[in-house]
């Protein structure tokens, strides 16, 4: 009885490669602009709560 073509368990199929892997320049820049918006949002709320109280 012939043995049938086989491909290894070990080789990765089509949709299990992993992603490239993501740049170190991305992330910095993603984090950077993270920081940004939350800062940018704490400084609204704030503005917001000091103008509530002043009325």
């Amino acid at each position: 009885m012939p043995k049938k073509n086989r491909t290894p368990s070990t080789t990765p199929r089509q949709d299990e490669e992993e992603p490239a892997p993501v740049s170190w320049r991305r992330l910095v820049s993603v984090a950077l602009l993270t920081g940004a918006v939350r800062h940018i949002g704490a400084l609204l709320a704030g503005l917001a709560v000091t103008r509530w109280q002043h009325d």
